[in-house]
């Protein structure tokens, strides 16, 4: 059994590796012919994103909520590696990222193209830079998403947010939307310092199932009250998510064979 879990994850992640070169060697090849605009850059992760979706039989089972039809915030609750993909799926935003993965081969560039932000976040000056890229975006009118947790939870709700992305929406008085996502099974927490365990244990079960609850948009120039309405928000979702559905709280006992 384990081998063929193993087995299966390991398939999964030559299909995410060798589908993204594909589509960003396409892509960059079009734009020979054909100037890049994020427009085309966001229907390429459009279609990478439903081709993923597929390639982990990840299944978003419940969905409350719909996405704005204006430009927002969306901050978001982290669990684990593939919580972009969730809200890439579900509409078209920027993200952050670490400057460092710009060079990484096909991801670094594909990445530029199809909405991520670039920050430097080991220069003394980072939080300072990424808010003033988080600024600039907003400024633009631009969709946005930030994990204000700042690294994946593993607790029953949220742990602190960082308040930086709240002062940069209420100083604009940006409309923020708290998101809610919850995967069901244990092996979805990501507890695993190595990025490639982490997705063996995460991807070698046969199907991911996971909960998503949108919150209508928050608008105010008081940050912290943005912080802490965004939170309790996504606290309470979380709660109601696990009902006789989580794997670790949702249910009084958990066999161990499903551990």
């Amino acid at each position: 059994m384990r081998f063929f879990k193993s087995l299966r994850a390991i398939l999964r992640l030559i299909g995410l590796g060798g589908s993204l070169m594909l589509f960003v060697f396409y892509y960059r090849l079009r734009c020979i012919f054909k100037k890049h605009t994020i427009e085309r850059g966001f229907r390429l992760r459009r279609a990478w994103v439903n081709l993923a979706f597929r390639i982990l039989n990840l299944h978003i089972v419940e969905k409350k909520g719909n996405i704005p039809d204006q430009s927002c915030l969306y901050v978001i609750n982290h669990r684990n590696l593939i919580d972009p993909v969730i809200i890439a799926y579900l509409t078209d935003t920027y993200f952050l990222a670490k400057s460092e993965i710009e060079s990484y081969p096909f991801l670094g560039r594909g990445a530029a193209m199809t909405g991520v932000v670039y920050v430097d976040r080991d220069a003394k000056n980072s939080r300072t830079a990424a808010r003033r890229k988080l600024y600039e975006t907003m400024l633009n009118g631009l969709n946005m998403a930030v994990y204000p947790e700042g690294t994946t939870g593993t607790e029953e709700t949220t742990i602190n947010f960082h308040k930086g992305s709240f002062d940069e929406a209420a100083k604009l008085q940006y409309p923020v939307v708290p998101i809610a996502q919850e995967f069901k099974n244990k092996s979805d927490l990501w507890i695993q310092p190595s990025l490639i365990k982490q997705f063996m244990i995460q991807f070698g079960k046969s199907r991911t199932e996971v909960k998503v609850e949108i919150h209508s948009p928050l608008i105010s120039d008081n940050p912290t009250y943005l912080m802490r309405e965004s939170r309790r928000l996504i606290d309470q979702s979380l709660k109601e998510m696990h009902v006789g559905w989580h794997q670790v709280w949702g249910l009084e006992t958990i066999p161990s064979s499903k551990l």
